[in-house]
């Protein structure tokens, strides 16, 4: 510790997206602030890598045309976007039947499947419709639907196993838990939050839709060089102390006082900090029945995209390999080729305990299944273990446990006395996406400069 001591209008807590606008924005309002950020870098969840020579994201790494928050960020700090790769053809391999389609497509399910798939959709996404995020349990009937698991709902929807396989992945991959860790009402509460499910898994429309020349994380670290010193980084933050008149904040690189706190951070992890007085018990029950969730990312560079030469997108679907899904992510412009998959879910639960070198090999193994031998021969290979990262434990997004939205819902946003809360799991839309942090800082340092103005 270097024994740092000073006061400020605002401490900020985290120096990810969401506590990095906050910051920015309440230096843009006048405020004095300092921005303590746990680990040896800015950034939070997104974080940059390096594969045949280029960058690549470790964290999050797409965009929907949608998400005009993150997006006017990159307009604003000059980085440029290009369209996700979706020509040819996509594989899906769904109970031991494989087979290809072409983006726009329907999932080339058998007809009654497929049927199936589509009713399912259909009842969920006309219950999205209906919820209000920033009141979860106010919709008629979700503390049914949130008393469940998505297991046990899919289970009792349809006969169908092949449309409960897709959907199974789409929670492995999308919400990273297993639809037995889940509500079928948290579904449908983050499909309200980010303009549908099907909007979510989607491509062209959806989601995944954009990337950014050079990645996302380096949004974090331009607006990061904006603050200048008044970031600090490997100041992970041990308590925090609030009366009436201010707020004491005790972190490994010193303490600081101020008016207000802003903690930017997952709920498990802002739950890690030691709070004076106590936590209220919502707020409190809330963190401890929300987890990580678990994903590893993976990065694999060849010498070239030789599966576009075969007539494939790079996009694959799968629940026979321990990877779920693949999608191109070859940079334009270059020679060398690029796959970007994951571990998703209860894979990535038990791959987090083995080595890089196991995951290595089973990663291989799965791409060679369906791209061919020619997989077995990268130039180069990089992989991010969210679960094993020891400032975030997870990723994309913080998940609650069955019943715990409809009981707590609220107490995730609410202020605590002189501590506001930021981050994508508090966001009002595109919740678990950087443009859901970047509105969640936004509207906390706007809600602390007009207490600051009273």
């Amino acid at each position: 510790m270097n024994n740092q001591s000073s006061h400020v209008d605002v401490v900020v807590v985290g120096a990810g997206f969401a506590g990095l606008t906050a910051a920015r924005d309440l230096r843009k309002a006048g405020v004095s602030v300092v921005v303590l950020e746990a680990d040896d870098r800015v950034g939070g969840r997104s974080m940059p890598g390096t594969l045949a020579g280029y960058v690549v994201d470790l964290g999050g790494q797409w965009a929907a045309s949608s998400q005009t928050h993150l997006l006017g960020l990159a307009e604003e700090l000059g980085v440029k976007t290009y369209p996700q790769y979706v020509g040819g053809e996509h594989i899906m391999d769904i109970t031991g039947r494989e087979a290809r389609y072409k983006e726009g497509e329907d999932l080339p399910l058998e007809p009654a499947d497929l049927a199936e798939f589509n009713k399912l959709m259909g009842e969920l996404d006309s219950l999205v419709g209906k919820v209000d995020v920033t009141a979860p349990g106010s919709v008629e009937g979700a503390d049914v639907l949130d008393a469940q698991t998505f297991e046990s709902w899919l289970q009792g929807a349809t006969t169908s196993e092949p449309a409960r396989a897709v959907f199974r992945l789409i929670v492995q991959t999308v919400y990273c838990v297993q639809p037995g860790q889940l509500s079928p009402f948290a579904v449908m509460f983050y499909g309200a939050a980010d303009e549908g499910i099907a909007h979510m898994i989607g491509t062209v429309g959806g989601a995944q839709e954009t990337l950014f020349v050079g990645g996302a994380w380096q949004l974090a670290s331009k607006m990061a060089e904006g603050l200048g010193d008044a970031v600090i980084v490997n100041a992970p933050v041990r308590s925090i102390a609030q009366t009436d008149d201010g707020v004491t904040v005790t972190s490994d690189a010193g303490v600081w006082t101020a008016a207000f706190a802003v903690v930017a951070a997952a709920p498990p992890m802002a739950a890690r900090i030691s709070y004076t007085p106590p936590m209220p018990p919502r707020r409190d029950a809330f963190t401890q029945r929300m987890p990580m969730g678990s994903i590893i990312k993976i990065h694999v560079a060849y010498q070239t995209p030789f599966w576009r030469a075969k007539g494939l997108s790079g996009a694959i679907l799968s629940d026979r390999t321990a990877t779920g899904l693949w999608m191109d992510h070859t940079i334009p412009g270059v020679e060398t080729g690029g796959m970007v998959g994951f571990f998703g879910g209860g894979y990535a639960q038990t791959w987090a305990e083995r080595s890089p070198e196991e995951r290595r090999a089973q990663v291989l193994e799965d791409l060679a299944t369906y791209l061919g031998p020619e997989a077995n021969n990268p130039i180069e290979y990089v992989e991010r273990s969210w679960p094993a990262a020891p400032w975030q434990r997870g990723a994309y997004w913080a998940m609650p446990t069955p019943g715990a939205l409809t009981a707590f819902g609220p107490a995730l946003r609410d202020p605590v006395g002189r501590i506001h809360w930021a981050g994508t799991e508090t966001a009002d839309e595109n919740i678990g996406y950087y443009d859901g942090a970047i509105q969640s800082g936004e509207r906390v340092a706007g809600d602390i400069v007009k207490h600051l103005r009273l």
